[in-house]
């Protein structure tokens, strides 16, 4: 399960997004990753617990629709890869 991998990151810079919270999972056939950059803590691991809900009731496709109001000024995510593992031809 990819969502449990997920590493909080805490950076001193002096920009505005402070915190990274990122998970990438590479197997044969498939590829995914999240990442997000929060200025709280709190913000990533919101995007975290988001990203592990629906992965567990198999919602991924509408993860965009369902970030929280107003997450634009406090968080920025990305994501991608193949949702599903592929079969190889015989």
């Amino acid at each position: 399960m990819l969502a449990q991998k997920f590493k909080f990151k805490h950076h001193l810079d002096k920009g505005g997004f402070a915190w990274t919270a990122e998970s990438e999972i590479e197997r044969p056939g498939m590829h995914r990753s999240f990442f997000a950059v929060g200025k709280t803590l709190a913000d990533v691991k919101e995007f975290a617990a988001l990203v592990r809900w629906c992965e567990r009731t198999g919602t991924l496709e509408q993860l965009s629709e369902m970030h929280p109001p107003g997450h634009q000024g406090r968080m920025q995510t990305t994501w991608g890869g193949d949702w599903l593992l592929h079969k190889r031809p015989l």
